[in-house]
């Protein structure tokens, strides 16, 4: 287990985050929508631009060119729209069998008129018993195996069709329910995925069967299980309700974690939508939440130095450093560390990692690849 994120330097623009920030942004009225003005309320709110912004569609009722409103609003807005791809209405089994295939196929073409990236997550939570897809839903017929397959036969589909526009999200919730339901179990394969997330809830004091969780006891099961899989990590929604704790504290707290044992991690999306059934999960709830969640965006952001160059420290060895030199990382440390080096581009993605190694107290000199104009290095210190 990673047991704390040192410093991350890399050749970024002076004015990037390397880490991306994210929401459903909820809005007025009972359906909401990425809109325009409803983007721009929350990063009035937030007080700062969104990377990621979350959309959900359902298989037949919202086509392509319904969706391509609001991946122009991300666009126009410099971010990546990342849609929900809700199968409601049907079983793993009925995908892998195609009756699914006629609108999937439509909308692959439609996404790849588009050109531009967006990123679907098709089939997520299926380790839940609440989705037509889900394994735990009672009687559906649905298994990881089919699940998986499911999965696998959407994304053939956009290959069939020559879309390279899309990147993929395979979903887990961050805790299982329903017979048969695993964490992983489902998950279709490194070739199909080029992301992965989880969804998770602290529903507090919100529901008679609900207790409150802090962030790790809601996460930190998944993230383990996780581990294994070699895919940048996001939360793809997550959200905290003011009943029977602090939300404002949870929320300082989810952001030491990314800082620390959840470093993985590259980015989080809100769920900032109250739902009278539910929770009150909207950002805005109390303006204390609003302000940890400010704050932690604040904590995340990279500190920009001269050379354009970034590095972000969350360092508690007090003489540690890093420094990108004639195709060598040094590292600078003042105690016996055992470390590795790993290369991102600035969306997360892994491109390059080193050995695992026993560094002394001193100066080290690492060789890297290359770096290219996107690149950041983490270094990253086991227990």
């Amino acid at each position: 287990m990673y047991k704390k994120l040192l410093f991350t330097l890399g050749t970024l623009p002076m004015t990037a985050l390397a880490f991306q920030i994210g929401a459903w942004v909820g809005g007025p009225g009972q359906y909401p929508q990425p809109t325009k003005e409803n983007v721009l309320a929350f990063q009035e709110l937030q007080g700062t631009h969104m990377d990621l912004i979350s959309h959900f569609a359902l298989f037949d009722i919202n086509d392509w060119d319904n969706v391509e409103q609001y991946a122009n609003v991300a666009k126009d807005n410099g971010s990546t729209l990342v849609v929900t791809w809700m199968a409601n209405g049907y079983g793993a089994q009925d995908i892998v069998k195609g009756k699914t295939d006629t609108y999937v196929r439509e909308f692959a073409k439609g996404v790849k008129n588009y050109s531009e990236e967006i990123w679907l997550r098709p089939l997520h939570e299926a380790n839940g018993d609440w989705y037509d897809w889900g394994v735990g839903k009672a009687n559906a017929g649905n298994t990881d195996a089919n699940v998986a397959e499911a999965y696998r036969h959407i994304v053939n589909i956009f290959r069939e069709e020559n879309v390279n526009n899309v990147k993929w999200v395979w979903t887990t919730n961050a805790s299982n329910h329903g017979s048969g339901t695993s964490l992983t179990g489902n998950y279709p394969g490194d070739e199909y995925v080029d992301y992965i997330s989880i969804d998770g809830y602290n529903w507090g004091k919100s529901q008679s069967w609900s207790n409150w969780q802090t962030f790790s006891q809601v996460f930190m099961k998944a993230y383990t299980a996780l581990a294994n899989i070699n895919k940048p990590l996001f939360i793809a929604e997550i959200s905290c309700s003011e009943l029977g704790g602090s939300k404002a504290d949870w929320i300082t707290d989810m952001f030491e974690h990314f800082a620390t044992d959840f470093s993985r991690v590259f980015a989080v999306m809100w769920f900032s939508q109250s739902k009278d059934e539910e929770g009150d999960w909207a950002l805005n709830t109390s303006n204390a939440a609003v302000d940890a969640w400010k704050a932690g965006i604040a904590k995340m952001k990279v500190l920009s130095l001269d050379n354009n160059t970034v590095i972000r420290s969350n360092a508690k060895f007090s003489n540690s450093g890093l420094r990108l030199q004639g195709g060598k990382l040094y590292m600078q440390t003042d105690k016996a560390i055992k470390a590795s080096v790993v290369q991102f581009d600035n969306q997360g993605r892994i491109l390059w990692q080193s050995q695992v190694q026993q560094f002394t107290p001193g100066e080290h000199a690492i060789d890297v690849p290359k770096a290219s104009a996107q690149s950041i290095y983490k270094l990253s210190v086991m227990r």
